[in-house]
């Protein structure tokens, strides 16, 4: 191999890329517009989740009634944002009808005698309709909506508790109370009607911003994308041009120019990552930069990329051809290997992609180590998987490539 040879095509490769405008938008301008676009969309804060909420009740004398419960639900607020819209029904047809338009997003149906139950302190029913057509707004709205009724369950149980642990300090004599305290009692059926006293915390610094996600998401598609495009239609356009004859013609070897290639291709695409994580850090203030083994997955990812790119174009030997299965393979895999969607979202048939797929795991390896701060020792036994997945995809563009230099000769 030829320094001097691999030095000159490299140097011709960049030279052209950038008079390429189709190239530049491609590697380096849709990129950060997805950066942008799925950052603008989903990085910034989430407002609190609003719920337009029918309500059927009759008016009714007791004490506390369904009017009461609908006023304080109308009181929620997150953020100084209402939680539950309330729309008012005279009746049980008309709010259904209402529902099943998605005018509203759920029903409660106070009946009567709601009030008078709760009052006396028997079950008081309440009949709550969900719309179920969008399953992620059905859990949002069913989870909100079952939240309030549960912290409201647990307050009125408290209060009936108050009130008779008074009746029993004023009514139940001490000795009636055997080796027990009042207090004693009072514990225990604290116990009865709360078994589990769940007390939430908020964790900060640990989890990953969307950004950050996104920023990783980012990186992947170079590698599915351009990577595979650059190596592979880059060398067939070399020898529909003639140039990888002539190159063979010259002191230069046919192999110089495939190791020049992918030198350039891998100048190109560090270089646009480089400026991804940057304009990540200008635009949204937040970045991750990787560590050493973080580089190190991103090079056995490149690496592999690379090799399939090649390998495809070798076996197809037509540009056109390349480009399309590259885009047939590359499409899916944006969603199928985690590159878009996180894996633990993904359906159970296709967590082995997301998990075994080289770039799948490259990422997800990566995502480990620098959003959720894994030891680098849970990492490692996977770069042995993925030099492997790497390299014997380079073996075989390789291989393949040898033959099409045979073919010219």
């Amino acid at each position: 191999m030829k320094v001097r040879a691999v030095k000159g095509i490299v140097l011709k490769d960049l030279r052209e890329i950038r008079r390429e405008k189709m190239a530049l938008f491609w590697i380096f301008v849709f990129p950060l517009m997805w950066i942008t676009l799925l950052g603008g969309i989903w990085g910034g804060h989430n407002p609190p989740v609003k719920i337009d909420l029918g309500v059927v009740y009759y008016n009714e004398s007791s004490p506390f009634t369904a009017k009461d419960v609908v006023g304080i639900m109308e009181n929620v607020t997150i953020d100084g944002v209402h939680v539950f819209r309330i729309r008012e029904y005279s009746d049980e047809e008309s709010a259904l009808k209402a529902l099943k338009q998605r005018r509203i997003d759920a029903l409660l149906v106070f009946p009567e005698g709601f009030g008078k139950n709760l009052s006396s302190g028997f079950p008081a029913k309440i009949h709550a309709y969900f719309e179920g057509s969008d399953p992620q707004n059905y859990q949002i709205v069913s989870g909100t909506v079952k939240g309030f009724f549960s912290e409201f369950e647990r307050r009125v149980a408290e209060k009936r508790l108050n009130i008779t642990l008074t009746y029993m300090e004023e009514y139940v004599p001490e000795s009636a109370l055997g080796n027990f305290t009042l207090d004693d009692i009072k514990k225990y059926l604290l116990g009865l009607t709360n078994p589990l006293d769940i007390e939430e915390r908020g964790v900060s610094g640990e989890s990953p911003s969307p950004i950050q996600f996104y920023v990783t998401s980012f990186i992947g598609i170079q590698f599915l994308f351009a990577t595979m495009m650059m190596v592979g239609s880059g060398t067939l356009e070399e020898i529909e041009h003639g140039t990888l004859r002539r190159i063979a013609a010259s002191p230069a070897t046919a192999w110089d120019f495939l190791v020049g290639k992918i030198l350039s291709t891998f100048i190109v695409i560090m270089i646009s990552i480089l400026i991804g994580i940057a304009y990540s850090k200008l635009i949204f203030s937040e970045t991750v930069f990787p560590g050493f083994l973080g580089w190190v997955l991103i090079f056995l990812a490149a690496v592999f990329s690379m090799g399939l790119g090649l390998a495809i174009a070798m076996a197809t030997r037509s540009i056109k051809a390349t480009n399309a299965v590259i885009n047939l393979i590359s499409m899916p895999l944006l969603f199928l290997a985690g590159v878009v969607i996180p894996d633990s979202i993904l359906p159970n048939w296709a967590r082995p992609i997301a998990n075994y797929f080289p770039l799948g795991r490259a990422l997800k390896d990566l995502r480990l180590l620098e959003l959720y701060h894994r030891p680098a020792g849970e990492i490692l036994p996977d770069v042995a998987w993925l030099s492997a997945g790497a390299f014997g995809a380079l073996l075989i563009a390789v291989i393949l490539y040898n033959r099409a230099i045979k073919r010219m000769e």
